[in-house]
């Protein structure tokens, strides 16, 4: 009877083997830029997760900076409880934390990157990746592909207008915070916001 937990064994090894191959391909998988700089201050914003026309789930994103050039990112849902904990060293995404692996959570930060990033480094940062320019209802959408894969789609907000330029805002006025569109593989829609961003 002893001999029945052997071949159990073997089947959980290879189970943990395919796991840990699954685990490299997706870190393998991961699109970041040539040369990013992490950020020198705590970032936090909005994410909405887009679940039907006029209806989203938010959720809290903060980004951290760590020694050595690492970042944080941490995302919450309403009640504080974390979706995703990742750590970004060295061009490499780390779970932080006991959190689960969260391939769409890296795909989304990975596409926050790119948003955050003026336009005009977006080709010099991301050599091999094609990006088109098409026009959508919202504006200009800009999709990330590579290998006629989708890596994610932007909707960048409008470019604020220049002060004491004709049709600015007077300093009692607010101005809406600027939203960020993300469009995932998946076809999972997002809106980005800054919270440093409302008044």
């Amino acid at each position: 009877m002893k001999r029945n937990w052997i071949p159990d064994r073997g089947l959980a090894g290879a189970w943990l083997g395919m796991l840990l191959v699954l685990l490299a391909g997706c870190a393998a998988t991961s699109v970041l830029p040539r040369q990013y700089s992490q950020p020198a201050q705590v970032q936090s914003y909005k994410l909405s997760l887009v679940t039907a026309p006029g209806q989203t789930e938010d959720s809290l994103l903060i980004v951290q900076p760590e020694a050595g050039g690492a970042s944080r990112w941490i995302q919450t849902n309403a009640l504080g409880a974390p979706l995703a904990r990742l750590s970004l060293r060295d061009d490499q995404w780390t779970t932080d934390g006991f959190a689960p692996p969260n391939a769409r959570a890296r795909q989304l930060f990975e596409a926050i990157i790119a948003a955050r990033m003026p336009q005009t480094q977006w080709h010099q940062a991301y050599p091999g990746i094609n990006i088109n320019k098409t026009d959508g209802s919202d504006g200009p959408v800009y999709a990330f592909s590579r290998q006629g894969h989708l890596l994610w789609s932007l909707v960048l907000p409008p470019v604020p207008p220049v002060p004491g330029a004709q049709g600015t805002r007077t300093a009692g006025s607010s101005a809406p915070a600027p939203v960020t569109g993300i469009t995932l593989p998946d076809h999972s829609q997002w809106n980005l916001t800054p919270l440093s961003a409302i008044p």
